[in-house]
């Protein structure tokens, strides 16, 4: 992977085409499976990654609630305050593995990154999965 020109790339791309276009983002080169998320928690959108790891259509993820995949998260606050509820910024600083469940009931033990996107005022989750398998060891 020729990471200058994916520096670049992301360089030139503003926040809210990362949001809005995931057909650019993905062409960054930076084809780990991701999920928008909004404060709620309910999905907005997801990448065609995440759609293959988790065995279905962006349709069938779209205003599903994170924790339907992400059991652990069922009891959990998404956020506090506007902000990355803190204990999951901190199991996502460590590497922690999540139970990832997709849509044949599968579970997929996953890194999950959480990073906040902001678009025309509102505020949105990005959560991106890296599996553990050996696909994305090297990312």
């Amino acid at each position: 992977m020729n990471t200058s020109s994916n520096v670049y790339q992301l360089k030139n791309m503003m926040p809210s085409d990362l949001l809005n276009k995931h057909e650019d983002y993905e062409n960054t080169g930076l084809n780990l499976p991701e999920l928008t998320v909004y404060d709620n928690g309910m999905i907005r959108s997801c990448s065609k990654d995440a759609t293959k790891l988790l065995g279905c259509s962006v349709d069938k993820l779209r205003w599903r609630h994170v924790s339907t995949i992400l059991p652990q998260l069922s009891g959990m606050a998404i956020t506090e305050g506007g902000q990355i509820n803190q204990n999951l910024r901190y199991l996502s600083h460590i590497g922690y593995h999540f139970d990832v469940v997709d849509m044949q009931g599968e579970h997929i033990a996953c890194a999950l990154f959480f990073n906040e996107v902001e678009c025309y005022g509102k505020h949105y989750l990005r959560v991106i999965f890296r599996p553990a398998g050996t696909q994305y060891s090297v990312v």
